[in-house]
């Protein structure tokens, strides 16, 4: 017993089968009531004790249960220091002479009725710790108001990365006396159930029991802002950060004394006419190198931090630094290029924010303490949950600045002629740019808007998909994957099919094993959503169909799915949100499918199967993609043993890569075809890579080994390759010249312009508003489309004017427009514009003129065109017509 402690103590206790401890603050109304339903319910007194641990209440909380250890088995503590519940709680196992110890709050919420079995599982010997729990299947709360409700979910949600548990916030649970006093002394929150799970980790066999939880009856809650700050501190602590008062006022200093050097050089390199880019960028590094001296050497010394070499810890260092240079760039273009912010001003707000992301990367990452204990596995977690933030975060700061790319313009012409769908793809592409601009406006920022709720409905998925497959470390994993793989990193900005597709791709595949592995027949109604949906996206979510069914005749347990209605009434789900494109397709001579079938086949025929191994490497990255192929061979049994969930992966990965791999043999491939078809594999994949998160777990190979090695710093350059790409795209770099590669990316805005200052020009020399023509299938006019300084389109079209393919410009353009209206080709290159064939379609075709497009003073492109009179009706491309 400790000096902050009162109380009589057996000096030779007797063995009792279990102590039931009870902490108690001002219950004098409540303490009687339940030690009468504790022993109400218990059969033999004798071989179990309750102690009373009070917190120096100032009612008559000890005399009442004083009163009870007269004919009870109830000792009283009465402890002298300041109110501390986990104190409480470990002063009482301390004292406890049972094996098992029980803890339970005073007031009455948690049902002594429950004791026998909450101990039951821990007598039997099956688990070590039980826990009475309000969220498991048959818990429930009663007479909560809704800000009790709300304050515990979020603080089990807050919990949520660091174990399995569904009431990881539950005060009523049972372990073994030794567990609870193995505890590290500094163990410290309100919830002690939580430092238990987090230290025992993967040690730790754990039941919930479920109970009714009752609100209290008499007295006041004891939880309040203090345990609630200290419940915060308490999960940094846990998951490896060295978060602190102290750390984060010195943190601050630090970072006040960087501000002023980052000002300083900032304000000057400005002022000398440096870019806004590179004055943020320069000033930022000078401002972190004196900032890791400082805090190496004074807000995080002496505490406990892994032990390092101080040029990997600079190079972690660096590392954070860069990431929050990357969010500055972010905070920047937000409130300069989109709020007008002058840059002086909008440097403040941007130093503030990334000093966040500087304090927690320095206090998670590269000064991380390993006191705690936690598991490995938990801080990848959290690595996890960060990253993806992380880059959700940076998309939204950056997406409205990022410039469309030509197809995202050509969708955003969809949603300006909705229809039930269109020849080069289905319509669910044109319903989400068209809901984007609706809430934001004809800008980029509204043609991109729906990526930020498909980001998170695709998160969702893909953790669910993954921890399906192998719990919820996998499905964090699958997370991080789709936060650092280029392939999805680049779907996330950009407003192509592929956004929705991916979406329901994933979401699909968890409702194919939800349905035939685990044998959840309400699976098949996701499934029947999921797969009709991503038609609605892209035709080639159709592919996991008869990789489904393969799945089905190879796996004997899933053969019965054949002879139920299940999967049948899903096709049919699935069929009738389809059914837009079907109607389409049905009024249009079934014109899109022959485009997606046959036409493609034979439009560019060449062999091209190697380029599914070819985009793997370069857009899942190297590492993955390797990881990827060697997952077909024998190590497969090691990365996923269980022999259905591996069996499922690989099916449903080779089946849609070997429909490419054929289609390959014939015709190009593109690789937004392909890569879809690798997610099935992820949950293996991602685990295998991360082997050592588990106790007692590394390399299946040598190969495997290098794999697992690389996989860490391929992260971080994936990450800060993705971040240092947009700030390119829209503040630039220091050094680099933004070009976009002759392909055709930047400078639309400038072009259509000047576009606009010729067709005024032609219009004013012929008294007729001249059409305008892009000489390609659909991305130059789309993009003049978009751009048009008075906001109109109805006068474009594209290269259908003169014979060859438009695509859906060939079902916008009028047929009975005026053919003695002059029309402009135009170009960004030479290319076809310049050919003698020309006058076959057009009618007195002017020569090739060139215009020179800049921005900010510098050349980004030159424009080509060509002015005719007008334009030859036969030579126009139509729907119902193709000229010869």
């Amino acid at each position: 017993m400790n000096d902050f402690e009162t109380g009589t103590r057996n000096q030779q206790p007797a063995a009792l089968n279990y102590s039931i401890v009870v902490p108690t603050l001002n219950e004098g109304e409540s303490i009687g009531r339940l030690l009468e339903r504790i022993f109400a319910c218990i059969s033999d007194p004798q071989t179990m004790e309750v102690i009373i641990v009070d917190d120096a209440s100032s009612d008559d909380t000890v005399e009442q249960a004083r009163q009870w250890s007269h004919q009870y088995p109830v000792r009283v503590i009465e402890r002298r220091g300041p109110a501390d519940l986990s104190a409480s709680v470990m002063a009482g196992a301390r004292e406890a002479r049972g094996h098992w110890v029980v803890v339970m709050d005073a007031d009455g919420s948690h049902p002594p009725e429950s004791l026998t079995d909450l101990l039951s599982p821990l007598q039997a010997g099956t688990h070590d710790l039980s826990i009475g729990s309000r969220h498991s299947a048959g818990g429930r709360t009663v007479g909560w108001p809704w800000h009790r409700h709300l304050t515990s979910w979020v603080a089990s949600l807050l919990a949520w990365p660091f174990t399995e548990v569904r009431d990881p916030m539950a005060g009523f649970f049972a372990t073994s006396r030794d567990r609870l006093l193995a505890l590290p002394g500094h163990a410290a929150g309100y919830k002690i159930l939580l430092e238990l799970l987090v230290q025992g980790g993967d040690r730790v066999r754990c039941v919930e029991v479920p109970i009714t939880f009752k609100d209290r009856r008499h007295g006041q809650s004891k939880l309040g802002l203090k345990q609630q700050l200290t419940y915060l501190q308490r999960l940094a602590y846990l998951g490896g950060g060295r978060v602190s008062l102290g750390s984060a006022s010195r943190f601050g200093l630090v970072g006040l004394s960087g501000m002023l050097v980052d000002l300083l050089i900032f304000h000057l390199l400005l002022g000398g006419g440096a870019r806004l880019g590179t004055a943020h960028v320069a000033s930022f590094f000078v401002a972190t190198l004196t900032n890791f001296a400082l805090n190496r050497r004074w807000t995080f010394r002496g505490e406990a931090q892994a032990d390092m070499k101080l040029s990997m810890r600079y190079l972690r260092f660096l590392t954070v630094a860069m990431l929050a240079l990357m969010m500055r760039g972010g905070v920047l273009v937000l409130l300069v290029e989109v709020l007008g912010m002058d840059p002086r001003l909008a440097i403040f707000p941007a130093i503030v924010v990334t000093a966040g992301v500087n304090y927690l990367g320095s206090a998670f990452y590269v000064f991380a303490s390993t006191a705690s204990g936690v598991v490995p596995r938990v801080r990848w977690h959290l690595a996890a949950i960060g990253l993806f933030a992380y880059v959700l975060v940076l998309r939204v700061l950056y997406m409205g600045q990022v410039e469309l790319i030509p197809d995202e313009m050509y969708y955003w012409m969809y949603s300006q002629h909705l229809a039930l769908s269109y020849l080069d793809h289905p319509p669910l592409i044109a319903w989400l740019v068209g809901a984007g601009t609706w809430l934001f406006g004809d800008t980029v920022f509204g043609v991109r808007a729906m990526l930020v709720p498909l980001s998170l409905i695709g998160a969702w998925y893909f953790y669910r998909y993954g921890a399906t497959m192998g719990g919820r470390t996998a499905g964090l994993l699958c997370v991080m994957a789709i936060a650092v793989v280029p392939f999805f990193t680049i779907s996330g900005i950009l407003m192509t099919p592929d956004a929705p597709m991916i979406v329901a791709w994933v979401a699909a595949l968890y409702y194919f094993k939800r349905s035939l592995i685990d044998e959840d027949r309400s699976a098949f109604i996701g499934l029947g959503l999921a797969m009709g949906l991503g038609l609605l996206a892209k035709y080639t979510i159709a592919l996991l169909a008869p990789a489904a069914a393969l799945f089905m005749l190879v796996d004997k347990r899933a053969r019965h799915w054949f002879f139920r209605p299940e999967p049948y009434l899903s096709a049919l789900l699935a069929t009738l949100i389809f059914l837009p494109v079907l109607v389409w397709n049905w009024q249009n001579d079934w014109a899109s499918f022959l485009f997606q079938g046959t036409r493609r086949l034979f439009e560019n025929p060449d062999f091209a199967s190697y380029l599914v191994v070819v985009y793997a490497l370069l857009l899942l990255s190297p590492v993955l993609a390797l990881a990827c192929f060697q997952a077909f061979g024998r190590i497969r049994m090691e990365l996923a043993p269980e022999q259905r969930s591996r069996r499922f992966m690989l099916i449903m990965t080779i089946v849609p890569l070997a429909v490419f791999l054929i289609y390959g043999l014939f015709t190009v491939i593109k690789f937004h075809w392909t890569l879809p078809a690798w997610i099935a594999m992820l949950p293996m994949v991602m685990v295998g890579l991360m082997r050592h998160a588990w106790p007692g777990q590394g390399a299946l190979n040598q190969l495997h080994g290098r794999l697992m090695a690389a996989w860490l710093p391929s992260i971080l350059v994936l990450v800060m390759a993705y971040g240092l790409l947009l700030h390119y795209f829209t503040l630039g770099l220091p050094g680099l010249k933004t070009t976009d590669f002759d392909s055709g990316y930047l400078g639309w805005e400038e072009t259509a312009a000047v576009v606009a200052e010729i067709e005024a020009d032609v219009a004013a020399s012929t008294g007729l508003a001249p059409l305008l023509a892009g000489t390609s299938k659909w991305a130059v006019s789309a993009a003049l489309a978009f751009h048009h300084p008075e906001g109109r389109h109805d006068h474009i079209t594209a290269q259908n004017i003169i014979g060859m393919s438009g695509s859906m410009w060939e079902f916008w353009f009028d047929p009975d427009t005026d053919p003695n209206r002059p029309v402009i080709l135009v170009n960004y290159s030479p290319k076809l514009i310049d050919e003698a064939w020309l006058a076959l379609a057009l009618v007195e075709l002017g020569p090739l003129q060139k215009r020179e497009i800049q921005r900010d003073g510098r050349t980004v492109r030159y424009l080509y065109y060509r002015v005719a009179a007008g334009f030859r009706p036969e030579q126009l491309r139509t729907p119902q017509h193709i000229p010869h």
